[in-house]
């Protein structure tokens, strides 16, 4: 198997970038093809659902960095065009559509730089089955958009013009407002072309979405806040970066790179360090690349695994790796049995779990490890059996993961309107000295309204069941995959 050098099984005149194009539009309809039939039918746990909710919603503009109001506006534009499918599907595939894209700039990018259309198949093949970028390609996500704004920000800067300049700052600032960490490949060119007005007139009219919100946001459709301020952004903060989680955050991000490229796409990388990549300004690059790595050591684990995604395609981009057909073949073959593999041999010695949240109908390892979601239909039958036999006019309490879903669901089936879903209440209490105390306030409140009061989970982490029923006079007893509150006194 070819590690590097040229490759072997073409013409010379193939290993030109003549005919790039015509290769590059191959590689997305590929791409499309892999990414189409894996990508998910139905709704998907939590930000998934969130951001199918916003989309439909027209939630924007946002300075909540969580928002992400640039994927609203985009999701719009989509539903507008794709109007023969129902939201969810039409937004999964918006992932689907951006990952491809973002699959034949890469190509286009790498070809361009190295004068190699070989290295151009190189870093395509890497990247189309690296994890992250499959899995948020598969299902409704903000990765793949931005990713693919911040490469068109990449494309466009390479010539020169007043339009050029400004379709450049237009993707850059969008790509922003999409996910703030695309600036990860977009933003050394700032840095590089700041004395180009035309770029900062582009970034200041793609990254309206943010910035309007000065003027006014909306409320929160999933949770009917209303949340940008200097308050917001402290407890992003606070809740997402830990100095004391770098040592087994470094280790994290290191197994993740790992994970992503694989042994033939590590090697492969590795070999390239020595190498011009031919990135426009790979200085800067490698310095915002590193201090992003930094970040992702400090960051929360439970999005790392998708976050990690627009470090892989910075690496890739500023190494330009080669790789020979055969290698190339053999990376996606190694790769497509790891996503299926691992997660069955994690299940047969009973770490199938990985130590997460678990929820009613999702096994952690398919979950988190395989990016293949057509055959995932679990959020789905959660939210319908829990709907469906809730009692009349009862009050639903979650948290983000499952009440994302439920709320979807209710409102793009107009299922069970007379439900009230609190879908992220249990999320508010655990930040308070004594979450226990105020669920089980908010539970007493509902039940002296003559509510019914339905728990959408057990996850005694979150819920503290044992505590709730040492608190009150209630038991809990099935209701679907959730557990209905029920008083001593009897039944209401």
């Amino acid at each position: 198997m070819e590690l590097s050098g040229p490759d072997t099984t073409r013409a010379p005149s193939d290993r030109r970038p003549h005919g790039a194009a015509r290769h590059a539009l191959g590689w997305f309809g590929g791409a499309l093809l892999l990414y189409g039939w894996s990508a998910a039918r139905a709704p998907m746990w939590a930000d998934s659902s969130k951001l199918t909710l916003y989309a439909i919603s027209g939630y924007l503009p946002s300075l909540n960095p969580g928002d992400h109001p640039g994927w609203t506006l985009l999701a719009r534009g989509w539903l507008v065009l794709i109007r023969f499918l129902g939201a969810i599907q039409a937004l999964h595939l918006l992932s689907a559509v951006s990952g491809a894209l973002g699959i034949a700039l890469v190509f286009t990018l790498v070809t361009r730089w190295t004068d190699d259309m070989a290295r151009g198949h190189a870093a395509a093949t890497i990247l189309l089955v690296a994890h992250s970028l499959w899995w948020t390609s598969s299902l409704t996500e903000s990765y793949a958009p931005a990713l693919t704004l911040a490469l068109t920000a990449l494309l466009a800067a390479g010539a020169p013009g007043t339009l050029r300049g400004l379709a450049t700052g237009i993707a850059t600032g969008l790509g922003t407002a999409v996910h703030p960490f695309s600036l990860v490949l977009s933003g050394p060119l700032l840095a590089v072309h700041w004395k180009r007005p035309s770029i900062w007139g582009g970034v200041l009219l793609g990254s309206s979405p943010i910035w309007l919100g000065l003027m006014g946001t909306p409320a929160d459709p999933l949770t009917g806040h209303s949340a940008g301020g200097a308050g917001t952004w402290r407890w992003h903060i606070q809740q997402f970066l830990d100095p004391h989680h770098i040592l087994m955050g470094g280790l994290m991000v290191l197994a993740l790179l790992a994970f992503n490229l694989g042994p033939v796409g590590s090697w492969a990388v590795v070999r390239s360090l020595r190498h011009s990549s031919g990135h426009p300004c790979p200085r800067t690059a490698w310095t915002v690349l590193a201090g992003y790595l930094l970040v992702l050591c400090l960051y929360s684990p439970f999005r790392l695994h998708l976050m990690v995604g627009f470090g892989i395609s910075a690496l890739v981009l500023l190494t330009g790796p080669q790789l020979g057909l055969p290698a190339r073949i053999g990376h996606v073959i190694v790769q497509a049995t790891a996503y299926l593999c691992l997660p069955l041999l994690l299940g047969l010695v009973g770490r199938g779990d990985l130590g997460l949240r678990q929820l009613p109908e999702r096994n952690n390892a398919w979950y988190f490890l395989c990016p293949i979601k057509n055959f995932d239909h679990g959020p789905e039958r959660y939210a319908h059996s829990l709907l469906e036999q809730a009692p009349d006019n009862a009050t639903i309490i979650s948290d983000f993961n499952p009440g994302a879903v439920l709320a979807l669901v209710q409102r793009t089936e107009s299922l069970r309107p007379d439900l009230v879903i609190l879908p992220t209440v249990v999320d508010e209490t655990l930040g308070g000295s004594d979450p226990a105390a105020a669920l089980s306030a908010l539970i007493l409140d509902q039940i002296e309204q003559g509510n019914p009061v339905v728990l959408a989970d057990r996850w005694e982490p979150y819920y503290h069941t044992s505590e709730i029923e040492r608190r009150l006079p209630v038991s809990l007893v099935p209701c679907g995959p959730g557990w209905r509150i029920v008083p001593e006194s009897g039944e209401q």
